[in-house]
């Protein structure tokens, strides 16, 4: 095989900056589509929960999820199951299932009981709120996720504010249910070593496609190889996390084999193969 771009690899791995990418900044401003399931509900409820698609977007979307805006946008997806409701004075109560999506990460929640009073403005932030509660926790989490990839753990900030919530959740006398379970994801991703090193590989990864899109080899293959060294460190099921219904893809193994080969850099991908022996057909 060829190994030509060993010389190049050992100048740039002295000469890589770790703590993030010049140049890359990460999506602040959301843009979001939601959609409602109220099929199976009675029609008077579903004409109460006519036009809440628009809100919760509109809530979304003019929300300062961050202080640093940039010209980019976040894609997000959110659906809402409705399956069971009940009136409670001015509230109706629901339960419901969520999903909420974008590139390499889908959370889906079916154990969401929630209040809901069509006359109050929806809001995100300190004040928790047993319905947008559950749609923030997932927000920041989605945010944590794509922060991550652009400075070296730098969702950090979203994921305390997703454990915080996770906190005040589970005060909630009639609507704790799963919070438990959603608290434990969370510190994970945030506490675990395992985790907190794919989350770090991740954005050396992602570093490196930035710079090869820019056709810069010595920064590809720097960062690159950085991102290799951290994810063997890992076993290869964990370059996803897959629980409950979630599945967040920290690195896609396939589009890194394609980037090793795209720039000849057949030692790294000779060391994913020996590490993920059982797909073997992705290296060759």
């Amino acid at each position: 095989m060829v190994r030509r771009y060993n010389h190049i690899l050992i100048k740039a791995i002295a000469v890589v900056v770790l703590a993030g990418v010049s140049g890359q900044v990460p999506a602040q401003t959301v843009k979001c589509e939601v959609v409602l399931h109220t099929e199976g509900l009675p029609l008077d409820e579903q004409r109460y929960l006519e036009g809440l698609e628009e809100d919760i977007r509109i809530a979304i979307e003019t929300y300062r999820w961050t202080n640093d805006f940039t010209n980019t946008e976040l894609p997000l997806h959110v659906e809402i199951f409705f399956e069971k409701y009940s009136l409670y004075g001015a509230y109706h109560k629901y339960g419901a299932g969520i999903m909420v999506a974008l590139k390499d990460i889908q959370m889906r929640d079916r154990r969401w009981d929630f209040r809901l009073n069509r006359t109050d403005r929806l809001r995100f932030g300190n004040r928790y709120d047993s319905f947008t509660g559950l749609i923030e926790f997932y927000l920041q989490i989605c945010l944590g996720f794509e922060n991550d990839r652009f400075s070296a753990l730098g969702g950090r900030q979203f994921y305390e504010k997703a454990r915080n919530i996770a906190d005040k959740a589970r005060f909630e006398a009639k609507y704790n249910q799963g919070w438990d379970q959603r608290r434990e994801l969370i510190d994970d991703l945030m506490l675990k070593d395992s985790y907190i090193n794919m989350r770090s590989a991740a954005f050396y990864v992602n570093a490196g496609y930035y710079y090869l899109g820019k056709n810069n080899l010595e920064k590809t293959l720097a960062y690159l190889a950085k991102g290799i060294e951290l994810t063997v460190k890992s076993k290869p099921e964990l370059l996803e996390l897959r629980r409950e219904g979630h599945i967040i893809r920290f690195i896609d193994i396939e589009r890194l084999a394609a980037a090793l080969k795209e720039i000849e850099a057949y030692d790294l991908l000779d060391s994913l193969a020996d590490w993920d022996q059982d797909r073997m057909e992705i290296y060759r």
